[in-house]
């Protein structure tokens, strides 16, 4: 079955960004990506591994969500600067719940650094397991400074945090992944705290004036030198997209990048079946032992893979070990994926889909007369192939 991808091929966003990064969720598969690998600032996109400690020290049993904690003295610090207090936070207890919520919705820089202080018992302890923990989910391109992502003068802490986009999306994937309820949170666009409603500062989510369908958060960030920056979660018709987003020009742009990605993805991505169900594919598997050698196989289900209209269909690759006969119809005997390509990429550790191949009939095993005629032709053959080896005085000598 040779089915070509339906549409015409447009051009990929042309989104004015220093680094970027697409995912399909529901498969794995990258869309898009700019400058994926290139390290750059994250500003407040940061607070999604503060938050994760959190959330992570939490199921541990470090903390509690109705655990009470008061901000540090260079905690309040933050408030007192200006264009720094998000939130702005006094000398009075606030649970781990409230201040995981406003670092996440209101991206509030004085809960950040309390949350840590909460978690390590300072920030610069906290910034050391937040490297850790980088290093552990492979953030190769990622160093941290703080808790907070505020440029080193902002923050009052040596060291710039610096990330790519390709280190972003493998933090935010183990985040939905452990903890999908998070987005529970980003999806709200208010929050309320010390009787004050503050808006998120998420501008696509429903209700604000930037409201993208589907939208579900997930996190912003801005500072001077990071430029603007947003990982940005939606869902529709049974499709999970997330975005990265880093070095926008200005507030707006990010949010115009990152629509333009989510509708390509929506729009120009489409799940094509390649094989029907009950087709027979071109290769057969081999029945060592078998009446027959060879038996077709055929689709279990339909095959379908996520394609960019107007690419080509990617070539199958057949996975079909030999197998020993007797062999029952609809045994599974292997199966069928896609070839990676340019066009077909998917994340680290994500596979290709996969279809099951399972026979078309039955083949009992060899009779006596079948294995003797076929060990007959064998023996044959072995000597066609000495003789094709020998020069023709060695087999004139062999008469």
């Amino acid at each position: 079955m040779n089915i070509a991808s339906p549409g015409v091929a447009k051009a990929a966003p042309d989104i004015d960004v220093s680094g970027a990064m697409l995912v399909d969720l529901t498969t794995g598969q990258i869309l898009f990506s700019k400058e994926e690998d290139a390290m750059l600032p994250p500003a407040s996109i940061t607070k999604l591994m503060t938050a994760f400690l959190v959330r992570e020290a939490i199921e541990a049993g470090e903390l509690s969500w109705n655990e009470e904690v008061t901000p540090s003295a260079d905690a309040l610090a933050l408030t007192k600067k200006p264009g720094l207090a998000r939130i702005p936070l006094v000398n009075k207890p606030y649970t781990i719940k409230e201040l995981y919520d406003v670092a996440l919705i209101r991206s509030a820089n004085e809960a950040a650094v309390t949350l840590g202080e909460a978690v390590a018992g300072s920030e610069e302890a906290f910034v050391v397991l937040m490297n850790e923990r980088a290093t552990a989910l492979g953030m190769t391109q990622t160093t941290f400074a703080n808790a907070s992502g505020l440029d080193s003068v902002s923050a009052g802490r040596p060291g710039e945090n610096l990330t790519s986009a390709s280190d972003l999306m493998k933090l935010a994937l183990t985040y939905l992944t452990k903890y999908p309820d998070v987005l529970d949170v980003t999806k709200q666009a208010y929050v309320d705290i010390d009787g004050v409603r503050f808006e998120a500062t998420n501008r696509m989510l429903t209700g604000r004036d930037l409201a993208y369908s589907g939208m579900l958060g997930f996190k912003t960030g801005t500072t001077d030198d990071a430029g603007y920056c947003f990982i940005g979660v939606s869902t529709r018709d049974g499709r999970t997209v997330l975005s990265v987003v880093l070095g926008a020009k200005t507030d707006e742009g990010r949010y115009t990048a990152t629509k333009a990605l989510h509708d390509y993805a929506y729009g120009d991505f489409v799940m094509t079946p390649i094989l029907r169900t009950g087709e027979l594919v071109p290769e057969q598997a081999f029945v060592a032992g078998g009446e027959v050698e060879h038996v077709s196989v055929r689709t279990t289900s339909a095959f379908e893979v996520l394609i960019e209209k107007g690419q080509p269909v990617p070539k199958l690759v057949y996975d079909l070990p030999e197998t020993s006969a007797p062999v029952k119809a609809d045994q599974q005997v292997g199966t069928v994926t896609v070839e990676l390509s340019d066009h077909v990429r998917y994340l680290d550790g994500e596979q290709p889909p996969k279809g099951m191949l399972v026979t078309a009939e039955a083949v009992e095993e060899a009779s006596f007369l079948t294995r003797m005629t076929r060990a007959f032709s064998d023996f044959l053959d072995e000597i066609r192939l000495v003789l094709g080896k020998l020069s023709l005085v060695d087999r004139l000598e062999l008469l």
